[in-house]
Formats: C-alpha cells, structure tokens, sequence
C-alpha cells in the first residue's frame, strides 16, 4: 500500500509523491507539512534530550514526512486486523472508507490523494466481508 503525506490542513504535503496510479492501492494520512513552524509538523518521541529545542521540547521533535504519515496507516491497519479480518478486506475497508478532504466524499480516487485520507473510527466501524 502507498501513503500520501498531508499536512495539517489536508492539502498533499509538497514532499510528498501523488498515488497517480489507480491499482497503487494509495491512501493518505497526515505527515506534518515539512516548513518552519513546529506546529505544522507531526510530533513525535527522539531520545532524551535531542528534541526540539526551538520549540520548547526536549523529548520530542516535530517531523514530516511519509516517514510519519505512513505508521498511521499500519495502525488502522493494526486494528482491522485484530477484528479477524483478511489483508484483502483491510485494504478494501482502508480505500473504501477513506475520505476526500474535508470528509464530502467517501472511497472516490484521485491522484493526489489515492483513495483518500484514511478514517480510522470509519474502518473499525465498516462491515466485515
């Protein structure tokens, strides 16, 4: 599966390659907006005392990336799969249940953002096949 980055405000993230290709089985998820402000980042956890000190921390550190947008999309994954269901059904549910920015549309492919940004509470809540 390929994982579009997006940043905060769900726009493709600039570093981030398009799913251009329909059988790429593409979705998004948010992987920070790789500029200058902390806030715009995903944070996460560095170790001890390596974090960002522009930003006022200390243990963690405000990264972007598909490198961050990516883990997001295992954990959905992580959890389809703890409900008994097979990797075909996971990637359905992932692309079937994935939503365009600002939520309209549901499942609809595009180029930029594959089948859409995944859904976590939609996912879990999706029938099982």
């Amino acid at each position: 599966m390929c994982v579009v980055a997006t940043d905060r405000n769900e726009l493709k993230a600039w570093y981030s390659n398009l799913g251009a290709k329909l059988d790429l089985k593409a979705v998004a998820a948010p992987g920070g907006a790789g500029l200058v402000s902390c806030d715009d980042d995903i944070w996460s956890v560095v170790p001890r005392g390596s974090g960002a000190a522009g930003c006022g921390q200390s243990d963690y550190d405000a990264l972007a990336g598909t490198s961050m947008a990516a883990p997001q999309v295992a954990g959905v994954a992580a959890l389809l799969f703890a409900q008994g269901r097979s990797l075909d059904n996971v990637y359905s549910v992932l692309m079937s249940t994935a939503r365009t920015p600002a939520g309209v549309l549901r499942g609809v492919y595009t180029p930029a953002y594959g089948w859409g940004i995944v859904d976590a509470g939609a996912a879990v809540a999706a029938p099982r096949a």
